[in-house]
C-alpha cells in the first residue's frame, strides 16, 4: 500500500512511520500539501487537522490545475488540540474525508458536535500509544529532581512551574525547551534570583529517555492538552508525574496524580511513590500495539 504522511512537525508520527513500513507499505512524508503525493497513494494521512486539509478537500484549489482533485483515495485526518481551537476544521470538505480521529477524549467530546460533519465521516477516539522500548524503566525512591519538558509558550505555562518552584524550594527543576525570548529569560533568571531557587535551563536535549534517567518527577503546568506525551514518557520509566488539571486531564491521567492549586503539589511531591504502578499504568492504558492496530484497521478500511 501506498501511504502519503502530511505533517508539518514530525513529533508523533515516526512510530507509525516506522510500522507501516516494518509491514511492506511505502510510506513518502512531506510537511505540507502535495496534491501529486495524493494522487500517487492509497492511503493520505494528515497529522494536523490544518490548511493543508482545507486546501487538499478543496476541488478549486489552484494545485488542482497540474493533478486531478482525488476523490478515490482514502483520506484520514488527526486532530490534536491547537488545530481545534483555532477553527481549522471550519475550512475543511468533510465530505472528501474518510476517517477523522481524536486523540483526547475532550477534544472528541467538545468539538465533535461542533463540526456537522457528514454521516459519511467515520470518526474515531483513539490516545497516543507510548514506546515502552525507548524508556528504561527504573525503580525510583523519592528524590528531588523535576522534569518540566515542553516548547515554552503561553499554554505550557513555564510561569505556574516557577510558582511551583517557589513553594518547593528544596526541589531543583530541569527544563526542557526551545522559546524563551529575551525578556522572558531575564524574568526567569530574576524570579530564580529572587528567590533563590535551583533551577537549570537546555533548549534541546539529544535523548529524552536519557535527559530523564536521574529525574524524580514530571511537572505539567499546560493550560490545554489532548494526551500529554510528557507524562507518558515519564511514567513509563518509574516517574511519578505531577499535572496541572488542563481541560480533559482526568479523562486521560488517574486522578491522584493532578492538582488545580499550587498548594496542592507540595503534599503529592512527598506522599507514595510507586513506579512500577505508574509503569503499569502506561502498559495497560497506552500500549503501543494497541494504538497500531487501530491505525492499521483505518488505512484498510476506507
Amino acid at each position: 500500500m501506498k501511504i502519503c504522511l502530511f505533517d508539518a512537525v514530525r513529533k508523533f508520527t515516526q512510530d507509525l512511520v516506522n510500522h507501516w513500513e516494518k509491514n511492506g507499505h511505502t510510506v513518502v512524508i512531506d510537511r505540507y500539501l502535495d496534491p501529486g503525493k495524493v494522487a500517487w497513494s492509497d492511503v493520505t494521512f494528515f497529522e494536523f487537522c490544518d490548511l493543508s486539509v482545507q486546501r487538499g478537500s478543496d476541488s478549486g484549489d489552484h494545485f488542482y490545475k497540474e493533478y486531478p482533485y482525488s476523490t478515490d483515495k482514502n483520506i484520514i485526518v488527526r486532530a490534536h488540540d491547537i488545530d481545534l481551537w483555532v477553527g481549522h476544521y471550519r475550512g475543511v470538505n468533510w465530505n472528501w474525508v474518510n476517517h477523522l480521529v481524536f486523540v483526547g477524549p475532550y477534544m472528541h467530546d467538545h468539538f465533535l458536535p461542533m463540526m456537522n460533519l457528514p454521516s459519511s465521516v467515520k470518526v474515531h477516539m483513539i490516545p497516543h500509544g507510548i514506546n515502552l522500548e525507548k524508556f528504561t524503566y527504573r525503580e525510583k525512591s523519592v528524590g528531588n529532581k523535576i522534569a518540566w519538558v515542553g516548547n515554552i509558550n503561553h499554554a505550557k505555562n513555564l510561569e505556574l512551574a516557577l510558582q511551583v518552584l517557589a513553594e518547593n524550594p528544596e526541589y531543583e527543576l530541569h527544563v526542557v525547551g526551545s522559546g524563551l525570548g529575551s525578556w522572558e529569560e531575564q524574568y526567569v533568571s530574576e524570579f530564580v534570583k529572587r528567590n533563590g531557587l535551583k533551577f537549570f535551563h537546555t533548549p534541546v536535549v539529544d535523548d529524552i529517555n536519557q535527559f530523564l534517567e536521574d529525574k524524580d518527577f514530571v511537572l505539567l503546568t499546560s493550560s490545554k492538552e489532548a494526551f500529554s506525551f510528557i507524562v507518558g514518557e515519564g511514567m513509563s520509566k518509574g516517574i511519578k508525574p505531577l499535572i496541572h488539571n488542563f481541560m480533559g486531564a482526568e479523562m486521560i491521567w488517574p486522578k491522584e496524580y493532578i492538582w488545580n492549586k499550587v498548594s496542592e503539589v507540595g503534599p503529592m511531591l512527598k506522599d507514595e511513590y510507586n513506579s512500577l504502578k505508574y509503569r503499569q499504568y502506561i502498559e495497560e492504558k497506552y500500549p503501543l500495539a494497541k494504538m497500531l492496530k487501530e491505525y492499521d484497521e483505518i488505512i484498510n478500511n476506507k
